[in-house]
């Protein structure tokens, strides 16, 4: 789930704690019936609540639609022809560049992000890093050894690779 989905999801998460916070009042009886009555009341006729109804509707929206994984392509297709066609997981994918880069000495702790077009894979590649191991060095290796690899495997060309390292210390 990317940035904009986390703050559009946290933002529906507080728009229904507020509306689970009314509920509770409205059911001990703190907030009276003529409030909710007078508050319905207003609504036909005014845009404002029309408008944020189907923002409240979109956002609803998108985060099934996030929810299902329907966005993004979930497969690759390596080769298609009479015979039939092959294809490999997103999943499977992402497993296998993170074997290549736990490969890498002093890397550990490494999860995958795969994003695939029609002619590329954009990969993010979260991982832990033990002290003293220099960086860069490591981040050119990783990188190469997942080109190369993902090309002579799958024949298809890594577009992007982000590293981030979220630990610098000893494994274990």
């Amino acid at each position: 789930m990317g940035i904009p989905d986390r703050i559009i999801l946290t933002l529906y998460t507080f728009l229904m704690a507020v509306v689970a916070v009314l509920v509770v009042l409205c059911s001990l009886g703190i907030i009276g019936q003529t409030a909710i009555t007078t508050f319905f009341a207003t609504i036909p006729g005014n845009w404002e609540y029309a408008v944020g109804g189907i923002i409240i509707l979109l956002v609803s929206l998108r985060l099934l639609i996030a929810g299902i994984g329907a966005t993004g392509m979930t497969s690759l297709t390596i080769s298609s022809a009479d015979t039939g066609k092959v294809s490999v997981g997103k999943s499977a994918i992402e497993d296998y560049v993170a074997e290549i880069a736990k490969e890498v000495y002093g890397v550990y702790g490494v999860k995958v992000e795969a994003k695939m077009g029609e002619d590329h894979i954009s990969i993010r590649i979260n991982a832990s890093i033990e002290p003293g191991i220099n960086i860069p060095e490591t981040t050119d290796e990783i990188k190469y050894n997942v080109r190369d690899t993902i090309k002579k495997v799958l024949g298809m060309e890594i577009g992007d690779i982000d590293l981030f390292f979220k630990q610098i210390k000893a494994k274990g």
